[in-house]
């Protein structure tokens, strides 16, 4: 049979366990990495390694008045059978990674529209990394009138 004492120390354990466990999770989200860290975390290289090419769109407005929730859309006239992967970043956001989206034969083209929330004006990067190991990147400077991730 539980005790009273005993059921307050099984209490106190539990609720000590779930607020160190809500520090770990809850901490990477409010930690801020730099873009070159993001990227070099999620690519393996750096900025200066990869190419800018007029191959890749990014629409996206040029002023957005929320920057909790921005309309981008990005395509590229490079061959779907060369591409890997489309990545997103955005520069100024205290996480700059954004996404991740695998392409293949089977979606005909390189093309991804989704909404995205931004903290302050930045660029938009779409980076594209191709089956040969290098990437390609295009962006566009979005300005923010009232941020979306704070």
């Amino acid at each position: 049979m539980t005790t009273r004492r005993d059921f307050f120390k099984i209490a106190g354990i539990t609720a000590a366990g779930l607020m160190l466990g809500a520090e770990a999770i809850l901490s990477p989200v409010h930690a801020k990495i730099s873009l070159e860290e993001a990227i070099k975390k999620h690519l393996g290289v750096g900025l200066s390694a990869i190419k800018e090419s007029n191959e890749i769109k990014v629409k996206a407005p040029s002023i957005a008045e929320s920057g909790a929730n921005v309309p981008i859309q990005v395509s590229a006239s490079v061959p779907i059978e060369k591409v890997e992967a489309l990545y997103i970043f955005v520069d100024k956001n205290p996480n700059p990674y954004i996404a991740h989206v695998e392409i293949t034969p089977v979606n005909g083209e390189v093309f991804f529209a989704t909404r995205i929330k931004m903290g302050a004006t930045s660029p938009v990067r779409a980076i594209l990394k191709l089956k040969d190991g290098s990437y390609l990147m295009a962006y566009k400077e979005v300005k923010v009138t009232v941020g979306g991730c704070g």
